[in-house]
């Protein structure tokens, strides 16, 4: 094959068919093509593939990590450009904080950043992140429209565009910078629904204009940074004008808990949603003129479209299966109860994990729970040397020393359902805890649960589906995956479109 990426490998047959299918679909002239492929497939070479068949692309990845995988095998062909604080400053620190820009008003020579980006421009393929196509795009406008851009993961997609459409007001940054609460009518004794409404957010942030106003030539003071300020509060001034965004808030006894020391410090935020995203969602299809979706679990085509602002009727999309056996990934009904609220709390759950873990004593897995209470909760409860927590700031690490540790290691979180791999040995069985609905203490799921139903589903199936694939990655491999909430029954039976045939044929 002509454009095949992937030096010293030949492609199966099953690549040849599926880029083929794509290459028509780009001459007929398709603005969206979706591709949803299982691990063993080989996503990324067929993505750089296609890539190589086009005059100039983006590829865009959720995680600087993912761009890292990209590079390992296709570096040869990609120009990878990230965040300038992720370059050295030649006067020291990063990029981001030039000394020659803040001092002298213009960039420093050679600068590492700049170079890196003339580079990337320069070159056919360009690799970065949703997150700095987004921002270096549409706010630094350092970037035009490309013949291909290519989303992966783009099962996260909806995710990822509500976070970099919402906005967050800090109370900790704004009390440190301009002295006053952003919370101090809840302290003195008003009730939260008296700030959630638009008039007393837009009187905050317009406190917080002329604060920063009134900071204006100081000695510590940052021009770049200022005009950034008063952009977020004025973008943020007319999303409260607008209908289409939701406030949420804390709880009110947060908010009385979090006492002011130096500065407050539990980071509570008062954070502006869109309800839905499909309006927006232009702000990164336009980098494309066609666009490529990548996912292993993508759900619905028709639902996907709609949710994320494509016409369905000018989308192609192509299904292709993981090879991987089946009896090598069973997935093991093993009910307890319904786990929905509190009913998780539960002690005689633990012996189903107990029995689970004896079974398989001289191996390593893992515990999807949908929150960290949940994960602390069966440590707590269940004291074993085998157990490690991966939460916050000490995620990362925690999976790394997961993966290097050669003892029978349980690692327990709910952030381990995406963008992690733990191939052969590193997992032999993951047991999913409870279902992962989304929280309905956010206002913007309450309300979009009430309007759409499937919506609220997807985004339930979406994530059990990664969370499944985490423990086989390759042909060879395998892995047993326990359920223990028996609202899982509920899902299937009532949203089975929702799975793909990989997932549902494992089902015992």
């Amino acid at each position: 094959m002509e454009y095949w990426s992937l030096k010293g490998f030949e492609p199966r047959p099953q690549q040849v068919e599926i880029i083929k299918k794509v290459s028509a679909a780009l001459d007929s002239g398709y603005e969206n093509i979706i591709l949803e492929a299982g691990t063993g497939v080989g996503k990324s070479a067929i993505a750089t593939t296609v890539a190589r068949m086009c005059s100039d692309s983006y590829i865009l990845t959720m995680t600087k990590q993912l761009q890292k995988q990209y590079l390992d095998d296709f570096e040869y062909l990609l120009s990878e450009i990230k965040g300038r604080s992720n370059y050295s400053c030649n006067y020291g620190g990063t990029c981001e904080d030039c000394y020659m820009e803040k001092t002298h008003e213009k960039r420093c020579p050679d600068c590492e950043y700049l170079l890196q980006v003339q580079q990337a421009k320069d070159s056919p393929n360009v690799l970065t992140n949703y997150d700095y196509l987004y921002y270096a795009g549409n706010y630094a406008q350092q970037w035009d429209a490309r013949e291909l851009i290519i989303f992966d993961e783009a099962h996260n997609f909806e995710k990822k565009i509500m976070s970099l459409i919402s906005e967050t007001l800090s109370r900790n940054q704004v009390f440190k910078k301009y002295h006053f609460d952003i919370f101090e009518s809840v302290t003195k004794g008003g009730a939260l629904k008296n700030i959630n409404n638009s008039y007393y957010w837009i009187e905050i942030l317009l406190k917080c204009m002329d604060k920063e106003k009134e900071l204006f030539g100081l000695e510590f003071f940052d021009e770049q940074k200022h005009k950034s300020a008063l952009q977020k509060y004025k973008r943020m001034i007319k999303k409260l004008e607008s209908e289409d965004f939701v406030i949420e808030l804390p709880l009110r006894k947060e908010i009385l808990a979090d006492k002011i020391q130096d500065n407050f410090t539990a980071y509570l935020n008062m954070t502006l949603k869109p309800l839905s995203i499909e309006k927006y969602t232009n702000s990164m299809l336009h980098f494309g003129n066609t666009r490529l979706f990548m996912t292993g679990t993508l759900g619905n085509k028709d639902k996907f479209c709609e949710w994320n602002g494509l016409d369905s009727e000018n989308t192609e999309y192509f299904y292709m299966k993981s090879p991987f056996p089946t009896e090598h990934r069973p997935i093991i009904r093993q009910y307890v109860c319904s786990m929905r609220q509190e009913a998780w709390r539960n002690t005689h759950i633990l012996k189903y994990i107990e029995k689970i873990l004896s079974n398989h004593s001289n191996e390593k897995g893992v515990i999807h729970t949908s929150s960290n209470q949940q994960a602390w909760w069966i440590k707590k409860n269940l004291p074993s040397k085998r157990f490690w927590i991966a939460y916050g700031n000490t995620r990362e690490q925690a999976i790394q020393d997961f993966e290097n540790n050669k003892q029978n290691r349980v690692l327990i979180g709910a952030g381990l359902k995406d963008g992690v791999d733990f191939k052969g040995d590193k997992c032999r069985f993951q047991i999913l805890f409870k279902v992962p609905y989304p929280s309905l203490g956010s206002q913007q799921v309450k309300i979009r649960r009430k309007l759409d139903p499937d919506w609220y589903a997807y985004q339930t199936v979406q994530p059990l589906q990664q969370a499944y694939g985490r423990g086989i990655r390759d042909m060879d491999d395998y892995c047993k995956f326990y359920i223990l909430d028996e609202d899982f029954e509920h899902l299937t039976t009532e949203y089975p479109y929702f799975f793909n045939e990989y997932f549902l044929e494992a089902i015992q």
